[in-house]
């Protein structure tokens, strides 16, 4: 923690903190509904999430709803450091198109790694500097005939080991294609992007943009 003065300011500072954290956490839950009202995702009223930077909290068998090992990370009880949504599926001229949407609220753990800098999960101090780092979104998706099936990589521990690559990967557009002949996509954003229904809608356009010139679809 930061050198504070007194233990009372340090309380101070927490309860600011955490305060801030649910207005920012609540303010992206609205645009993630917002993202997937304006594409028309399916099924509409709810987003499945994935905790990314580190595990769920384990589910209690005894009393208590979720439970503590002395193994927990602090991480595994902070969740917007990493999430996924998933926010849903669309047919789009014909084809299956799905979408992910990752916010990570602190890229300074993958700043530290692209560098090829000493890192430990476990010790923010080894971080890039709150300064260096930035808060980004990752929007990843796939488009698919309606003969073929999803890729293997939707599934929670795949999409935690290939955002430790995209984010390392310097490239703001990755493009691949899988096994099955699909094409897989990640667009990555800074969330200053998403602070307004005028920069969102801007933002999904670049990414209708991006697929229309790659797959002649177009989500927009």
């Amino acid at each position: 923690m930061e050198n504070i003065n007194t233990s009372q300011e340090l309380f101070v500072n927490i309860r600011k903190s955490i305060r801030l954290l649910y207005e920012y956490q609540k303010r992206m839950q609205g645009t993630m509904f917002h993202i997937k009202s304006v594409l028309n995702l399916s099924p509409a009223g709810r987003i499945e999430v994935n905790k990314l930077f580190s595990c769920a909290p384990r589910l209690s068998k005894d009393y208590g709803e979720t439970q503590l090992s002395r193994g927990n990370w602090a991480w595994d009880y902070l969740y917007p450091m990493a999430m996924e949504y998933y926010l849903g599926e669309k047919k789009v001229n014909g084809d299956d198109f799905c979408l992910s949407a990752i916010q990570v609220t602190d890229d300074g753990y993958y700043k530290a790694k692209q560098q090829d800098l000493p890192v430990d999960r476990l010790d923010t101090y080894t971080y890039s500097s709150s300064e260096d780092s930035n808060s980004v979104v990752l929007f990843v998706m796939e488009i698919k005939p309606n003969d073929s099936s999803w890729a293997k990589r939707w599934k929670r521990d795949t999409m935690e080991y290939n955002l430790n690559k995209w984010m390392i990967d310097s490239r703001t557009i990755i493009d691949d294609i899988t096994k099955q002949g699909n094409h897989f996509i990640v667009m990555k954003f800074s969330l200053t992007d998403l602070l307004s229904d005028t920069s969102i809608y801007n933002v999904l356009c670049k990414i209708s943009e991006h697929l229309q010139e790659l797959t002649g679809k177009a989500i927009i």
